[in-house]
């Protein structure tokens, strides 16, 4: 992958991730921190442990890839309850994608391996994104028998109009 291929999708991913992760904010918020130890069976992850995970791993991506090292991956988070989770996540999410979008092609088109993988280093950005969207559309199924209230995304919920 050639540097100028590497900026223009990192570009375009990034422009992405800026709307998808207000998103992934709003289910984060969304999850009733009273109940946030609920699962919907025995071996599925607890919301808070899905919320955690989802922050810090996307974080992580961004940082991973400033760094070009999966070193640094996942981020820290010394978070108790769903607020500062979600409170963290909305500072540092931001900040590290601005980090990002801020590189150039030769960083970006760099060789990095993760997970036996060796991948240009912008590929990262496409896990961050499917990533992001895979665990909280598993988190939003949690919402609701919680007794919370799932936020509306790229449409209408039964919980919340467009706009509301």
């Amino acid at each position: 992958m050639s540097a100028d291929q590497a900026k223009f999708f990192a570009t375009t991913i990034g422009q992405n991730l800026q709307g998808e992760w207000m998103h992934t904010f709003k289910v984060i918020s969304a999850v009733p921190d009273g109940k946030k130890d609920y699962k919907p069976e025995p071996n599925s992850r607890s919301a808070w442990e899905l919320a955690h995970h989802i922050a810090i791993c996307d974080v992580g991506f961004l940082h991973a890839v400033a760094a070009n090292s999966f070193g640094v991956f996942p981020a820290k988070c010394d978070a108790k309850t769903i607020p500062e989770l979600a409170d963290w996540y909305k500072r540092e999410f931001p900040k590290a994608l601005e980090k990002v979008l801020t590189l150039d092609g030769s960083h970006l088109s760099q060789i990095v391996e993760a997970w036996g993988m060796k991948l240009p280093s912008m590929t990262y950005l496409m896990f961050c994104n499917n990533h992001m969207i895979h665990h909280r559309g598993q988190l939003t199924t949690y919402i609701r028998p919680m007794g919370g209230k799932v936020p509306a995304m790229y449409g209408e919920s039964f919980d919340e109009k467009m706009g509301g």
